[in-house]
């Protein structure tokens, strides 16, 4: 993330790896940025250097996503009430510039911007 920055770091990351990852997250958030942690896939406990957090004043802020049974809920709840995602337009992952830029224009598009992907 720093070498696509220029160094200064991302203003938002999105964190999912836990353990392993959760160092290199601080490291690749700008100065005053927020670490948004969702996730512990290499496990959930990390020992962390606490000096970038508070050098850089980074926000960390923690979400729980709900259980299992609580995401077949909604998707059992979202089917039978049929409810559609209005998507505004879809892009390729090599179109992020581009869907980025989309969004910051602001006021150009109605719904969700949508990365497509081929798996």
């Amino acid at each position: 993330m720093l070498e696509l920055t220029d160094g200064l770091g991302a203003d938002l990351i999105v964190e999912t790896g836990g353990t392993a990852t959760f160092a290199r997250a601080v490291n690749a958030t700008a100065p005053g940025g927020t670490l948004f942690t969702i996730g512990f896939v290499t496990g959930a406990e990390a020992t962390i250097n606490l000096l970038p957090i508070i050098i850089k004043a980074l926000k960390v802020i923690g979400n729980n996503t709900g259980s299992v049974s609580d995401l077949l809920d909604a998707a059992r709840a979202i089917g039978a009430a049929r409810i559609e995602p209005v998507v505004d337009k879809m892009f390729s992952p090599d179109e992020a510039t581009e869907a980025y830029a989309h969004m910051a224009a602001g006021g150009l598009h109605f719904g969700k911007l949508v990365f497509g992907l081929e798996w």
